[in-house]
């Protein structure tokens, strides 16, 4: 897409007169700066070297103040990557890994669907039939929340993977999801692999590919209950700190389809035409709106509220295509950071603010 259409702006807050005397900010801004792509990956190296020697001493304070004081999005990036690649990499015996699920379930009573895959023999055997697990790679059956895999902070999981039992340690704590009226839930199933020289036997990251549709039908049977409408989506596995971040960036981006369908069709059954609108706000937050001019009563609203590693451009290149393929032609963009509420109620533009 034509990067002339990137307006959205940026609302996360940064701090770039910050003092480059955080050890870890200096390394990642070196690199960021480095005249020659030797010298970036010498200050690469060494910004993981020093998040090492913070791991082995539990240090994640200091790493925590890096993260929450970087300049810039691009210098918090290289900060992330060289903490994940520190924790999955390096004298690392087993990769733990995470495979997201997004699941889009509509009840009109109150549900509860199972906390745990019965048949997890049956998915760990499907995903070895395509080629995704290797080796001795299994999941577990546990539905997690993503504050449990929250949990299993960098420290965790760099101590974990460096010692023998480590598959034994993952937490089991099914998460059972209840459903009234409509709604957009992320869970995970962890899982752990041998490292044995080289990359793990798991096919981390990519695309979903030939295996979506089987493990959504297995995951449809496991899950199911009576009187809900139950659509469960798996993203390919990736190890735990990068799932985590995908896994959230999935269920906002699903949930925006949701919302934006749903929203879409109510117009156009009030013959309406709608309007949709994406605007950036200095709290952090992306806001968008459906609505239809001279109607101030049908709008409905969604909130974004904006990761660290979340990628704005991305975000409003997705949001254009959706509209596209939704077929609504009236989309705005606004190019300024917009304020938190007005008048103490969350600001939200409609067609007749336009």
């Amino acid at each position: 897409m034509d990067a002339v259409r990137h307006i959205l702006p940026d609302p996360r807050q940064y701090h770039p007169q910050v003092a480059l005397t955080n050890r870890l900010i200096h390394h990642a801004q070196a690199a960021l700066d480095a005249p020659t792509a030797d010298d970036r990956e010498m200050w690469k190296q060494a910004l993981v070297g020093a998040m090492d020697e913070m791991l082995q001493r539990e240090e994640l304070l200091s790493i925590s103040v890096a993260l929450a004081m970087v300049p810039s999005q691009a210098c918090y990036q290289v900060v992330w990557d060289a903490l994940r690649q520190t924790v999955e990499g390096g004298d690392a015996k087993t990769a733990l890994f995470a495979l997201p699920l997004v699941l889009v379930a509509g009840s009109r009573d109150q549900t509860t669907l199972p906390g745990e895959i019965a048949d997890i023999d049956g998915l760990n055997a499907l995903l070895r039939q395509h080629g995704v697990l290797g080796g001795d790679a299994v999941l577990g059956g546990a539905l997690l929340h993503p504050d449990s895999l929250i949990g299993l902070d960098a420290a965790k999981l760099y101590r974990m993977s460096r010692q023998d039992g480590a598959r034994a340690a993952l937490p089991d704590l099914p998460a059972p999801v209840t459903v009234k009226e409509e709604g957009v839930f992320l869970r995970y199933l962890l899982g752990a692999a041998t490292r044995e020289g080289g990359e793990p036997p798991v096919r981390l990251g990519g695309s979903v590919g030939a295996w979506g549709m089987p493990v959504m039908k297995l995951l449809g049977e496991q899950l199911k209950a009576d009187g809900v409408t139950l659509f469960p989506i798996a993203r390919p596995p990736l190890p735990a700190m990068q799932a985590l971040v995908a896994g959230n960036f999935s269920r906002f981006e699903v949930a925006l389809q949701v919302f934006a369908s749903s929203q879409i069709r109510r117009l156009r059954e009030l013959d309406k035409e709608p309007v949709a609108i994406l605007s950036a706000h200095d709290n952090g937050e992306l806001h968008f709106t459906l609505s239809a001019k001279d109607d101030d009563r049908n709008w409905e609203g969604f909130v974004w509220p904006l990761a660290s590693l979340d990628n704005v451009k991305l975000i409003e290149e997705n949001f254009r295509e959706l509209m596209r393929e939704c077929h609504v032609r009236d989309v705005h963009v606004l190019a300024a950071l917009q304020q938190e509420s007005r008048d103490g109620i969350p600001l939200f533009f409609t067609a007749d603010d336009l």
